[in-house]
């Protein structure tokens, strides 16, 4: 369960930023029903097993409104600034830097109960587990071109970028896409290292599992093993790795500065009505019980 907390939330988070206003409402209502049915398709909760994420992930999802939607209204205002201004490298850094945060603050806060969950997941759990990721791993491989060199890779790439970039700026005219491409191209895709990172997540994910079920050790000590996970997943530990992952971040952080450095004056008021709207939105959600 651990390995949907710090990797699902911030997908939600971020999918809450990609809906819009009706779509962020409905869809935070409805979080904690989707986190159990993403758990179920991986596990086939048993009646007890999904009683227990029933209850857990609506006290969680009740403490999440309460105390985390008040500050990502400082997350939406900070983006607002970054696209009303004229942002650098570091700003960007800084907006990704405050996501990985907050993705790090619901970990912590769902590990004792993510602890008590693993205590009754069983073997042929995480063997489907086991089989579920390697299922979507595939279909990351194909959607990343992974198999068709850094070409296939860059043109992936490109095409997600520019998916994400019109959604908050509107449609990008043909010499903006062609200047998108070029920048795309002038860098490493950085497909291959991000794919390999996401299976050191799972290999590291299913020692942890499986150390569990078998050892059954103490709370505590389950506690500790998830608290050592969470702390490595989201950057490598070793230096070489590191060091690429930093770099790879920094020239993501480059294009989006480069997005809105090409951007017209409509496209950036395009993008602050839709954090406008947001921040209306998590404003009510927050104050809602």
């Amino acid at each position: 369960m651990h390995r949907f907390i710090p990797h699902l939330l911030p997908i939600l988070i971020a999918g809450l930023l990609m809906q819009g206003c009706s779509g962020a409402r409905l869809g935070y209502a409805n979080a904690d029903s989707l986190v159990r049915w993403w758990i179920d398709n991986y596990l086939a909760m048993s009646p007890e097993q999904d009683a227990l994420a029933r209850e857990r992930l609506a006290s969680f999802h009740a403490w999440h409104r309460k105390t985390q939607l008040p500050d990502y209204l400082a997350l939406l205002r900070q983006g607002r600034k970054f696209v009303a201004g004229k942002p650098t490298a570091a700003d960007a850094l800084l907006l990704g830097d405050g996501i990985i945060r907050r993705g790090r603050t619901l970990a912590e806060q769902a590990t004792p109960d993510i602890a008590d969950f693993l205590l009754t997941v069983s073997t042929e759990q995480i063997e489907r587990m086991a089989g579920r990721q390697a299922e979507k791993n595939a279909d990351h491989a194909k959607e990343a071109q992974l198999a068709e060199g850094e070409s296939g890779r860059r043109k992936a790439r490109y095409k997600r970028v520019l998916e994400r970039a019109e959604y908050w700026f509107g449609d990008f005219s043909g010499e903006q896409k062609e200047t998108l491409r070029q920048l795309i191209n002038g860098q490493s895709a950085g497909s291959q290292f991000w794919y390999e990172e996401r299976l050191r997540r799972q290999r590291d994910w299913l020692v942890l599992v499986r150390q569990v079920q078998h050892e059954r050790p103490p709370r505590e000590r389950i506690i500790e093993l998830l608290r050592d996970y969470a702390a490595r997943f989201d950057m490598p530990t070793d230096p070489t790795r590191l060091a690429r992952a930093v770099a790879l971040r920094r020239a993501s952080a480059e294009i989006a500065v480069a997005i809105h450095a090409m951007s017209t004056a409509a496209q950036r008021a395009h993008a602050q009505q839709k954090l406008d709207e947001l921040i209306r939105d998590f404003t009510e959600l927050s104050q809602e019980a």
